[in-house]
């Protein structure tokens, strides 16, 4: 694995990604690179296809890039088929609460939820992700708070 220098990292994001970025994205981005995540050609993929599912995601907070991790390995453990309740099981193993109404807004591109229906994985990953995600903004959202309250 060899690692890329900034200008073919970039253009290899950009390209992954389906647009341009500006010089301050970029700039914001490279710090996600270091020792434990090198810049090298996977990496630089994957976060792209992460941008693209969570387009206004902060790619910088280490937690979000963490629970992406945890998605992928999710997924990679079930069957390539889940039912929404067995689905609904695993949000509850993971401690993610999701209203009602958010579920049904993120399963809209599914033409909606149902506990009796088998969704393949593959369809579910934005699903999955979001809820991950949604888990640390809430957790994050909290931490923010009590330190407000307490200040």
């Amino acid at each position: 694995m060899q690692k890329l220098d900034q200008k073919e990292a970039r253009s290899l994001f950009e390209e992954a990604l389906g647009r341009r970025i500006s010089d301050a994205t970029w700039y914001r981005l490279k710090p996600i690179f270091g020792d434990d995540f090198p810049l090298i050609k996977q990496n630089v993929t994957w976060l792209a296809e992460v941008k693209k599912q969570l387009p206004k995601c902060d790619l910088r907070l280490v937690p979000i890039v963490n629970s992406v991790k945890v998605a992928n390995e999710l997924i990679a453990n079930q069957n390539s088929e889940i039912s929404g309740e067995k689905l609904l099981e695993l949000f509850e193993q993971h401690n993610i609460t999701i209203h009602p109404n958010t579920l049904t807004k993120w399963f809209r591109p599914l033409n909606g939820f149902r506990k009796n229906r088998v969704y393949e994985l593959k369809e579910l990953y934005p699903v999955i992700l979001a809820a991950h995600t949604y888990k640390i903004r809430k957790e994050i959202n909290t931490v923010t708070q009590s330190i407000v309250k307490a200040s």
